[in-house]
C-alpha cells in the first residue's frame, strides 16, 4: 500500500515514496545533494527518511518569517505612544535604535552570554546597538526586546527572548522555551546613556565594561568580569568567578565575590567588600568605613598620606603587616577626616601601607 506525502504549494513531489527517495536524501540537506539511482551505496540511508530537503528547508523559511513578524508587532505594542524610536540602517548582523530622553535614564539590560558595553554621551543621548558575532544569532535581533518608556526615561533591553533575569534576586528563566532553541548564543550589547544615568545588568557569562560617570551601576554575573573604571555614586556588584574592576565610588560600594579578585580605585564613604577565594586591593583616599571580609585570599589596601586610620584586622593563618604606625597618633584629629578599617581573613594575608 502506497503512502502519499503530504502536499505542500510549489513542490513537486514524485510518484511514488521509494522513487522520490532514490532522487532525494533528506540526511543530505545541509548541502542540498541529490544522488542517481545507480548510487545503491547511498540508498539504505536515504529510505529511513521520508521528510526530504526541499520541504524541510521551506518549512523552516516560512517558520522563521512567522516568528520574527510576530516579535515585531509585539514589539510595536509594547512601544509608549510619545515614542518613536528612529532605527539606524546596519548590516545584517547588526540592530540600531535611537531615542529622545528627556534627562537621566534608567537603564536595565539582561543577557545570557552576550558582552555588556555601556558609556556615557553629550547631551540627552539614547542609542543601542545589537550586534551578532555569527550568522546562527542573527534572528535574535529581531526577537531580542528593546523598550523604552518616555514619561519614565526608563529603558530596557533583554537580549533573550523568554528569558528574565533580576540584578537584586541572582537569575531565574520565565516562560517556555520554543522548540527551536538558540543553545548560548546571545548578542552583545553597545548602550549609549546621558550622563548620571542609572544602570542595572544582568548576565550570566557575559563580560560587562561602564565607560563614564553614572550615578547608580548594579551589575549581577556568573562568570563574567565587571568593569567600571569611572566615576559613581552608588556602586554594587555580585559575581562568583569574575573579576570586578571598580573606580571610585563616592557613596556606597557593595562588592560580593566568589572566587574572583576585587580591584578598587577609589572606596567609598561606606565600603563593603566580601569574596571567598579571590585576592582583594582598595585605595582610599578619603574619610569613611571600609570592611573586607576574604576567606582565602589576601587583602591591601592603600591609603592616602594625610588621612587618620583605625584598623580592625584579624587573621587566623596568614600575615598582617602595615607600613604605618598604627599605635602612633596623627596630626589628624577630627574623627570625621579619619578612615575606618576593619579586615577579616581565615588564611589570607593583610596589608594596609600608605600610597606611595
Amino acid at each position: 500500500m502506497s503512502t502519499m506525502p503530504i502536499p505542500v504549494p510549489g513542490y513537486a513531489y514524485h510518484e511514488t515514496y521509494s522513487r522520490a527517495r532514490r532522487d532525494t536524501l533528506n540526511f543530505e540537506s545541509c548541502g542540498g545533494e541529490r544522488h542517481s539511482r545507480d548510487d545503491f551505496s547511498m540508498r539504505p540511508y536515504g529510505q529511513m527518511f521520508y521528510f526530504p530537503a526541499k520541504v524541510a528547508k521551506r518549512v523552516l523559511v516560512r517558520f522563521n518569517r512567522k516568528e520574527v513578524t510576530v516579535s515585531d508587532e509585539s514589539k510595536a505594542d509594547n512601544v509608549s505612544p510619545e515614542v518613536s524610536p528612529r532605527r539606524a540602517s546596519a548590516g545584517d548582523r547588526e540592530r540600531r535604535e535611537s531615542f529622545s530622553p528627556s534627562g537621566p535614564v534608567h537603564a536595565k539590560v539582561s543577557t545570557r552570554s552576550g558582552d555588556v558595553t555601556v558609556r556615557t554621551g553629550e547631551g540627552h543621548r539614547l542609542e543601542v546597538t545589537l550586534s551578532a558575532d555569527s550568522a546562527k544569532e542573527e534572528e535574535l535581533l529581531a526577537l531580542a526586546k528593546i523598550h523604552f518608556d518616555a514619561t519614565s526615561n526608563k529603558l530596557e533591553i533583554r537580549t533573550q527572548p523568554g528569558e528574565h533575569f533580576d540584578s537584586r534576586r541572582s537569575f531565574r528563566a520565565g516562560g517556555k522555551r520554543r522548540w527551536l532553541d538558540f543553545g548560548h548564543s546571545d548578542l552583545n550589547v553597545l548602550v549609549v546613556l546621558p550622563q548620571l544615568s542609572s544602570l542595572e545588568v544582568a548576565t550570566v557569562s557575559g563580560d560587562t565594561a561602564v565607560h563614564g560617570t553614572l550615578d547608580h551601576v548594579s551589575v549581577a554575573s556568573v562568570s563574567g568580569d565587571v568593569n567600571v573604571p569611572d566615576l559613581s555614586t552608588t556602586l554594587e556588584v555580585h559575581t562568583a568567578s569574575g573579576d570586578v574592576l571598580a573606580g571610585r565610588v563616592l557613596e556606597s560600594l557593595k562588592c560580593r565575590s566568589a572566587s574572583g579578585d576585587v580591584d578598587c580605585l577609589g572606596a567609598a564613604a561606606k565600603s563593603e567588600i566580601m569574596s571567598a577565594s579571590g585576592d582583594v586591593v582598595v585605595s582610599a583616599d578619603r574619610p569613611g568605613d571600609l570592611v573586607v571580609r576574604v576567606v582565602s585570599g589576601d587583602v591591601k589596601v592603600r591609603v592616602a598620606r594625610g588621612l587618620a586610620v583605625d584598623v580592625n584586622g584579624r587573621t587566623i593563618s596568614g600575615d598582617m603587616g602595615s607600613n604605618i604606625d598604627l599605635d602612633a597618633s596623627s596630626d589628624v584629629t577630627s574623627d570625621e577626616e579619619s578612615l575606618y578599617i576593619k579586615v577579616n581573613t581565615v588564611s589570607g594575608d593583610i596589608r594596609i601601607d600608605k600610597a606611595s
